[in-house]
């Protein structure tokens, strides 16, 4: 049976699947996609056109279609975005962030914060900014840097070690990592 609307299926997978956060970088091989969504090529070209008409995707000329690349400004400024809703979720509730810095200790304590918030547009907006800075998290890991042991913030520190990072992170993202170029299934 034949979809009604193989370009909308096409295009609402893949904006599904940018949501969900593909990494930077990641090539989108339309046979591959078109393959694992059941439809013809047509179709999934055209959704990848309209995503980078709307600046959600590259179109590398003669290597294809990329997720985007993140500037260096929009990393940071995505990082001070999700400690500015966690300080105001935190005050909002009478918390305070964790004296420990490490990852399990701040991770723990932003889910926690995020389930017991009642601030419904703070809770989607800072689980929006998380979810744009999900892929490039997976991407590099932090950086070790040596923070201040009498910082008894640490949301502060598990923060700096992210800022630390985030040239590294920008620059991985802008380029076709060598060892990752090859076309692989994507799963849309």
């Amino acid at each position: 049976m034949r979809q009604r609307d193989p370009f909308g299926t096409a295009l609402a997978s893949l904006r599904a699947a940018l949501d969900e956060g593909l990494a930077p970088g990641q090539h989108l091989s339309i046979a591959d996609i078109a393959a694992g969504l059941g439809l013809s090529t047509s179709p999934v070209r055209e959704a990848l056109s309209r995503l980078c008409g709307e600046g959600l995707i590259e179109d590398r000329r003669g290597l294809g279609y990329f997720t985007r690349g993140v500037p260096l400004e929009d990393i940071l400024g995505l990082l001070d975005l999700e400690v500015a809703h966690l300080r105001l979720a935190a005050a909002a509730m009478g918390e305070t962030p964790p004296s420990d810095g490490s990852d399990a200790a701040v991770e723990a304590w932003i889910d926690d914060i995020l389930s017991r918030c009642e601030n419904q547009p703070l809770v989607e907006s800072l689980v929006r900014v998380r979810r744009r800075l999900s892929p490039l998290r997976r991407l590099n890991g932090l950086t070790e840097v040596e923070i201040d042991p009498q910082e008894k913030d640490g949301l502060k520190a598990y923060h700096e070690r992210w800022r630390v990072g985030a040239g590294s992170l920008a620059s991985r993202a802008r380029r076709i990592d060598p060892g990752q170029s090859e076309y692989t299934r994507n799963i849309v």
